[in-house]
């Protein structure tokens, strides 16, 4: 027994060491928090592909009453900023200007980045068919993966890879149909530049809007980004003497929808998703508008539906359920 005052070390008892906890535990602890921004983020984006896809929808229509284009476009983007821009601002208060630099970033987004994107490929339209347009314009998620790796360095890893490969092949099942990939009307080789023009801006635009929208958040980057292409389309009307606000009350009630549906709903949930799971998966998971699409131009347009989209519909989904699961890696230490 030890006395007091004695400086003789006390032994203390060794005991075995602690058993490591089993791998699956760690890796259900550390996957569980991740998987709920995912799963949200997945589902913002798959409503940002479902407000971009009645965009197809909503431009058919249009096209129908005789709208002109540059003009709905015009007061498609500008409405959009009005709208948005009062209720955060007078509503709910928030802080819209941020600085020059910041806010001149997001407006050239909107001015150059988006409008220029969306007038190359209306530009294609013109040329080629739509469904071809839509099949190659939807190689803008390799774009922006490899666009990814060659400015940040951030590679894609084999399981997003499989998903990529997975979706696209879903989204030519899709938009083709039974048809395959054959086409009707010859092909115009500058409509198919415009398009894939398009393709790549848009993957641009994808990237550098990520580095912006962190920390502008989702919907004053929205407010931004729709009053600089609004301004573009306004100030192109004026240029080529083809802007006219004068709508009839058809137009007036889809105009509405796309200010609401696709485009505030659309641009900000998108942006909202991507700040959640990263601009490559966010690009991946909009390949959901094709799906969206046919469902709702057999739902509103009485369009017919094949096995073959099914079956392109079903693929589509099954790349989305893939990227939204957090990939498991266990390390090797």
């Amino acid at each position: 027994m030890i006395e007091p005052g004695s400086h003789e070390t006390p032994i203390e008892p060794i005991l075995p060491p602690a058993a490591p906890l089993p791998a699956q535990d760690a890796r259900v602890e550390t996957s569980s928090p991740a998987l709920r921004p995912r799963l949200a983020g997945a589902g913002l984006c798959a409503i940002s592909a479902a407000g971009f896809a009645s965009l197809t929808i909503l431009g058919k229509l249009a096209y129908r009453a005789d709208l002109n284009l540059v003009s709905i476009l015009s007061l498609r983007f500008g409405g959009a900023a009005l709208i948005l821009g009062f209720f955060l601002g007078v509503i709910k208060r928030k802080r819209l200007y941020l600085g020059w630099r910041q806010s001149g970033v997001l407006f050239l987004l909107g001015a150059l980045g988006y409008a220029g994107q969306s007038s190359l490929y209306f530009g294609a339209l013109e040329r080629n068919p739509a469904s071809l347009n839509g099949l190659l314009l939807y190689v803008y998620p390799v774009m922006v993966a490899l666009l990814g790796w060659l400015v940040n360095r951030s590679a894609l890893s084999r399981w997003e890879w499989g998903a990529m490969v997975v979706a696209l092949v879903g989204v030519v099942l899709t938009v083709r149909g039974d048809r395959g990939l054959e086409l009707a009307d010859p092909i115009d080789p500058l409509g198919v530049a415009m398009v894939l023009g398009s393709a790549m801006w848009y993957a641009g635009y994808i990237l550098v809007s990520d580095r912006f929208v962190h920390t502008a958040g989702a919907w004053v980057s929205t407010v931004w980004i729709t009053l600089g292409a609004g301004t573009s389309f306004t100030l192109g009307g004026l240029a080529t003497d083809t802007l006219d606000w004068s709508l009839p009350p058809t137009g007036w009630a889809i105009l509405l929808a796309m200010i609401f549906l696709s485009t505030i709903m659309a641009l900000g949930t998108f942006l909202a998703g991507m700040r959640l799971v990263g601009p490559t998966a966010a690009s991946l998971l909009s390949t959901l508008e094709p799906v969206f699409t046919v469902l709702l131009a057999i739902l509103v347009l009485k369009e017919a539906f094949s096995p073959a989209q099914g079956l392109g519909g079903a693929l589509v989904l099954g790349a989305v359920v893939l990227l939204s699961l957090p990939q498991r890696r266990v390390d090797s230490d």
